[in-house]
Order: C-alpha cells, then sequence, then structure tokens
C-alpha cells in the first residue's frame, strides 16, 4: 500500500484513545482550560441542600460494607465510583470524571507521549457501539490488520460498550498481548491477539505534494502545554514558508480539537492581526471575543481544509472561521459538531474533573451542534475501496481545489 496515502487519512491523536468525533476523547479532544483547583476551594452545596436526603449516601455505603456478599470491597473504588455516577448523571459526554490513576492517563494522552497500545482511536457509532475510528500506519493495529470501520466486540473477553472500559484493556504494559474481537463492516467476526508496542505520536505532519503544494496534517491542537504547541506550530508552519507554497492544504480530519487558545492561535497565521476567530458565552450570559494575536506569513496563499465526521472542537472552531471569512475552501465530509467548551479542574489526590463551563460560537454568532456542524464547501465522501488501493479521494479533491 501506498505510505503516503495511508500515513494521510489515519492522522490518529494517539494508540487508543477515544476520538471525539462522535463522543469524547480520552485525552483532549475539545476545547479546555486549566484549572488547578483544591476540594476546600468549593462550596458544599451538596450538603446544605434541603430538597437532598444526605444520609442516604452514608446509609447504602454503610449498608454495602455490612450487608454486601463478597466482603473485600474497596472503598476507593466506591468512592471514586460514587463521584463518576454523579457526574455521568448530567448526561454530558464531554464532562468526565477521572481517578487518580486515570488522570495519569489522560495528562499522558494530552501531552502525546508513549503508550503501550496497539495503534488505534477510538468511537461511537450511532448505535451506541464502540467502532475503529482510525488507525495508525505500521503499528501492531495496521499490520495485524483491523482497520477503520470495525466494531469492537470484545477485549480480553470483556464485551463492555463503554469506551473508558475499552481503552482500559486494550492498553498495557508493552510487549504483553491483548485479544480484540471485532464486527468487520461487510458482518464478520475476527478475532485478533496483538501485541501492545510503545507508540508515539507528533502533533504536526509536513508532506510537499509537488506542484508548489504543501500538505500539513494537524493531529490535534494540543500538547503537553499551551506553549510547546504554539511552539510546536510555528515552527511546522515556518518550515512551511521556507517552501515557497503555492497552496496549503491542512489535513484536520479526525482532529478531535484540544486547546481552544490553540485554534485562535493557528488562526493568525492565516487571518490579519486582531480577527475575530470565535466568541464564548459562560454561564451567566458573558460573552468574550477571541481574536488573533499575530499575522503570519502564510496570509495570501490559497488554503484548502480537510475535513470529517472526526473534525471536532478546536478543530472546527479554526475550520469555522477560515470558511466564513472565505479564507479557505473546506473538503470533506461534515465535523463532529462540537460547541461546547471544558474546564479541566485538578484534586489534591490527583483525581479530575473535565466539565462544559462555556458555550462558542463562530465569528457570525453561530452555534456548532450536530444538527449543525461545519458543513464543507465541497463534499466528498471517503472511499474505503479506493484507500484500499493507496488512494485518498479526498486528498486528491483538495490537490484540484483552487
Amino acid at each position: 500500500m501506498n505510505n503516503i496515502f495511508f500515513n494521510k487519512y489515519l492522522t490518529v491523536i494517539l494508540l487508543v484513545l477515544v476520538s471525539l468525533s462522535l463522543g469524547y476523547w480520552v485525552g483532549s479532544n475539545f476545547p479546555y482550560s486549566q484549572n488547578s483547583v483544591s476540594s476546600s476551594n468549593i462550596s458544599n452545596s451538596f450538603s446544605s441542600s434541603s430538597s437532598i436526603d444526605t444520609n442516604l449516601f452514608n446509609h447504602v455505603w454503610n449498608l454495602v460494607h455490612t450487608n454486601y456478599f463478597y466482603k473485600n470491597v474497596n472503598n476507593k473504588n466506591l468512592y471514586y465510583g460514587a463521584i463518576n455516577g454523579m457526574v455521568n448523571s448530567l448526561g454530558d459526554p464531554h464532562t468526565i470524571f477521572f481517578s487518580p490513576s486515570q488522570a495519569s492517563n489522560y495528562y499522558k494522552a494530552i501531552a502525546g507521549n508513549n503508550f503501550a497500545g496497539i495503534g488505534v482511536s477510538l468511537g461511537y457509532n450511532s448505535k451506541g457501539n464502540v467502532i475503529i475510528e482510525q488507525v495508525l500506519s505500521n503499528t501492531p493495529a495496521s499490520l495485524a490488520g483491523i482497520i477503520q470501520g470495525d466494531s469492537i466486540v470484545s477485549v480480553n473477553g470483556n464485551t463492555s460498550q463503554n469506551i473508558n472500559n475499552v481503552v482500559n484493556e486494550i492498553r498495557g504494559n508493552s510487549g504483553t498481548n491483548v485479544n480484540i474481537k471485532v464486527k468487520t463492516t461487510s458482518g464478520s467476526i475476527k478475532d485478533f491477539n496483538i501485541k501492545r508496542e510503545q507508540i508515539h505520536v507528533s502533533s504536526e505532519q509536513i508532506k510537499n505534494l509537488g506542484n508548489g503544494i504543501i500538505d500539513v496534517t494537524i493531529l490535534r491542537f494540543s500538547d503537553s502545554s499551551l506553549s510547546q504547541w504554539e511552539n510546536s506550530y510555528s515552527s511546522v508552519m515556518s518550515k512551511v514558508v521556507a517552501m515557497h507554497p503555492k497552496k496549503v492544504i491542512l489535513d484536520l480530519r479526525g482532529n478531535p480539537g484540544g486547546y481552544f487558545e490553540a485554534a485562535i492561535y493557528a488562526a493568525g497565521e492565516f487571518l490579519p492581526l486582531n480577527t475575530l476567530v470565535a466568541k464564548q458565552e459562560n454561564r451567566g450570559g458573558t460573552y468574550n471575543s477571541f481574536r488573533t494575536t499575530y499575522q503570519g506569513n502564510l496570509q495570501n496563499v490559497p488554503l484548502v481544509i480537510l475535513v470529517n465526521g472526526g473534525t471536532a472542537s478546536a478543530a472546527e472552531i479554526f475550520s469555522g472561521a477560515m470558511q466564513y471569512y472565505h479564507r479557505a475552501t473546506i473538503v470533506g465530509e461534515n465535523t463532529y459538531g462540537k460547541g461546547t467548551a471544558q474546564n479541566t479542574f485538578t484534586f489534591s489526590d490527583g483525581a479530575l474533573l473535565v466539565m462544559t463551563t462555556k458555550h462558542w460560537l463562530l465569528p457570525s454568532g453561530r452555534w456548532i451542534t450536530p444538527q449543525h456542524p461545519i458543513i464543507p464547501n465541497i463534499k466528498v465522501k471517503f472511499s474505503n475501496k479506493e484507500f484500499a488501493l493507496g488512494v485518498d479521494n479526498q486528498l486528491l479533491v483538495a490537490e484540484k481545489t483552487n
């Protein structure tokens, strides 16, 4: 298979983390801001609420410890499980609680560090089943024959369709094996016994397609810190400028987002200084505007942006602004449609809460939702058949687009 095309489409943020394309990403698939807080700084409205019987929790806790048949109850699991249940009851897939151990994995995920896994990202389909969203080339998953679109039946015999559970089952120590059963798009069931390996994914990739066309894949809008991502992005764009491009293709397919501020920063390379990129509305109805903070060197270079259903969050902010100002032609398939922003709250025990705190709007004032995503100027459905032959049909259209 032609590795150029193979590498292009299968742009995965992490080895086996959730892509925001159909739900949420256990990494950094959303525009978010970081906050360090202490539990003691949060008012205890629960205990002061007259409509809640606060004794019920303690009563159930005691019953578990005195009546549950299996005596070896893990108190930490009960405690974090209770918090997780509370957060899940909000019904917001982008508001997520992580126990200390899960939080540790989260931080590694957004840093893009090495992981022991198989080289895939996961998502949900319309039926709520966990599916393979994307696959990294030359990884255990791709070499074993797992392909995009396969749905997870079981991992190590566990049939859970909760992505967190699937992720935890697939990840493990390097050199160990994981058994994965999948249902292919044709309906057949396949079993894979795959050895985990250390996998690293960088944020950006550059490819010279010839004829002055430079293709830049942005896998995510996050690294271990915002400043690190900005430095990496600036370095990549400097290399692009040095290549004297006649056209730039930005491939944001499968990009689940990241730092909200990263999208604003990235827009400065293509939009004039002080251009409105997005607005945010907080819980109290206050709006904040975000504008480009510098003027890059690719202001007059034709721009094409590739998107698909895995393009979400910060990637949609960026794409939507470019489309609004007619700065870029958007090619591909409708984006995910995520119009909320999250803040992360860390606690003294290492636990982490990622919580929706804001909505954001495009410069036009339009909300981005699953019902109203970014719609490409040129719609091109990705062809698995052509891709199997080494041809990325969406990229070919982008190359021909003026």
